[in-house]
């Protein structure tokens, strides 16, 4: 694959106006850290020095299942948990443990491009499943029956990224007619506990595998939830055989995890009020934004989890008429210095904003109505 990661470029080309473009793309508002957790990490940053041993693992491993139990209602064995260095850490180490060259895998579009690249670094035989925006977002599986050969695996994002779809119940029900013993569904929940309509929902609980017997393997990572950058720590869950086959896997992939990865992290597995804040704070941010978007012109879809808004992409900005998310994410930067995430899909395409924004830049947003006149 060549083409290059699409949020690199994002960033290339805010850097390159200097702070002058309205940034609803990445965000440039940084939810800050509990000061408990900044404080402990400011005093103890020597550890960043040190490799972490078994025991600080099994600590973790202790909070992860802990963490899963309290937001998921998810009862799992620490044994069933291995840390990782971060996200994409965690899905190179699955790929490279599940996927053999020319093997099958379903990713969802739209959904995070992440798996989708290491699938294709592996050699696999990839296929879309395109999300259906009046089905929920849920996947069409139709595909998956119809191949001729079994499917290795098929990478999820719930919730998705960028729709803010949930595992609803008609996609539960969707994912639950898959019954073949030699799949694997690979869930990416980064953003799972920010769920405002309902309950937070996982891929390992009980009931969302029914009556099949497709092994379920899930990443979840806290980039979003604990900003630390390079000190997060995240982690998959599965069966026991495939967390020790990833981690067999993972002694050649990376260095160990830091003694402050580890200890830090385990800290905000156990912080049960920060996620309690921040269900309360997004959902404002988010809905403040759908009235600002709509207000100049844009209809976007509901967002009942993450952090993101997501739009059809107009037909005409500024008088000027676009056929693609990319172009019009390429217009409305060149011409009115906003940034804008580009989902193009065989059939529909969108835009994505984020709810990472100070109030100055709503205002600025707004103003844009006067000159976007979208059709």
């Amino acid at each position: 694959m060549t083409t290059r990661y699409p949020f690199s470029a994002i960033k290339e080309k805010l850097a390159a106006r200097h702070g002058k473009a309205l940034d609803f793309a990445i965000g440039q508002h940084r939810i800050p850290l509990p000061k408990s957790i900044d404080d402990w990490i400011h005093s103890n940053a020597e550890l960043a020095m040190k490799v972490s041993a078994g025991h600080d693992a099994n600590d973790f491993r202790d909070a992860a299942a802990a963490f899963l139990a309290r937001e998921y209602g998810v009862e799992i064995d620490a044994a069933c948990i291995l840390p990782t260095p971060g996200g994409r850490g965690a899905m190179s180490a699955f790929v490279a443990y599940a996927l053999e060259p020319g093997q099958s895998v379903f990713v969802t579009e739209p959904g995070y491009p992440a798996f989708l690249r290491l699938a294709t670094h592996r050699h696999a035989d990839i296929h879309v499943l395109e999300l259906d925006p009046q089905q929920d977002f849920a996947p069409d599986l139709a595909p998956v029956s119809g191949l001729a050969t079994p499917v290795r695996v098929i990478a999820l994002n719930y919730p998705n990224n960028p729709t803010g779809a949930s595992l609803s119940p008609h996609i539960i029900s969707t994912l639950q007619d898959v019954s073949n013993s030699e799949t694997i569904f690979f869930n990416d929940a980064t953003y799972g506990p920010l769920a405002y309509q309902q309950s937070p929902l996982s891929m390992l609980h009980p009931e969302m595998a029914g009556n099949n017997s497709v092994e379920r393997v899930e990443l979840h990572s806290f980039s979003k939830l604990f900003p630390m950058g390079p000190v997060a720590a995240s982690f998959l869950a599965g069966t026991e055989e495939t967390m020790r086959n990833v981690s067999t896997y993972s002694e050649f992939a990376w260095s160990p995890l830091s003694l402050l990865q580890l200890k830090a992290t385990t800290l905000c597995l156990r912080d049960a009020d920060r996620l309690i804040e921040l269900r309360e704070y997004f959902p404002v941010q988010l809905e403040q934004l759908r009235r600002t978007l709509q207000d100049i012109g844009f209809d976007p879809y509901p967002a009942p989890t993450g952090i993101y808004v997501i739009c059809p992409t107009p037909q005409h900005i500024g008088g000027v008429n676009v056929s693609t998310a990319s172009e019009a994410a390429a217009l409305l930067m060149d011409n009115f210095d906003l940034a804008v995430v580009p989902w193009d899909t065989e059939s529909h395409s969108y835009l994505r904003f984020s709810s990472l924004y100070l109030p100055a830049d709503l205002e600025r947003l707004a103003r844009l109505g006067e000159r976007l006149h979208l059709g």
